[in-house]
């Protein structure tokens, strides 16, 4: 294959950041300020890392000591400065990265977790949409066969939950202001037009978050 087609190659395999059916602006009912905000995140890494057997404990105590906070083994999110860890299973966390700095926290994440750990970017897997505003709650209460009360479903809280007929990482913010829905690539347009629609009543602002 020549130098050309190499290239060519390449630029059609380069995952887009900002998908087709993506329509940022503001839309649904004229409702001043809206009370809705869907924002897709762009500048999202994303890493499965699961413990090998035995070594969970170790890989607490390392992530620890690299990053400065320890991951929870349930499915709860801590995080700092750019970096979160979501617990997804026994022993398997979604380490989530954002904004400046990425490819030093990557290098920590491999340093850190590695000799202790399976790490597997999935980053490429999933499209993260993040609902904000007063009525966030109730737009996404209409799609997610889950309970998404306070108190059933706190700050920081993560599940596996069916939206739409979609199988998504469901979580809530720590700081309780937000939901992140992370979908399946192959399905983020379905759960896209889900969200808008379910969100439009109360008017609703789409943009990303880069």
């Amino acid at each position: 294959m020549s130098n050309n087609a190499d290239a060519s190659q390449q630029s059609i395999l380069v995952p887009e950041l900002t998908p087709r059916y993506f329509a940022p602006g503001r839309r649904g009912a004229a409702i001043t300020p809206p009370e809705v905000t869907l924002a897709l995140i762009t500048d999202e890494d994303r890493f499965n890392v699961e413990a090998r057997r035995g070594k969970s404990a170790e890989l607490i105590a390392a992530i620890a000591k690299a990053f400065g906070v320890s991951p929870i083994d349930r499915p709860v999110t801590v995080e700092t400065d750019g970096v979160a860890f979501v617990g997804v299973g026994p022993a398997r966390w979604h380490t989530i990265s954002r904004g400046e700095g990425r490819a030093g926290r990557r290098v920590r994440l491999i340093e850190a977790a590695r000799p202790l750990a399976t790490v597997v970017d999935v980053s490429h897997g999933f499209v993260t949409f993040r609902l904000s505003g007063p009525k966030a709650r109730d737009a996404l209460a209409k799609l997610a066969h889950i309970d998404l009360d306070p108190a059933s479903f706190a700050a920081g809280a993560c599940a596996g939950a069916a939206l739409h007929g979609v199988n998504v990482q469901l979580r809530r913010s720590p700081d309780g202001a937000a939901f992140e829905c992370a979908a399946p690539r192959s399905f983020a347009a379905s759960v896209y037009h889900a969200l808008i629609r379910a969100a439009d009543p109360y008017g609703l602002v789409v943009e990303s978050l880069a």
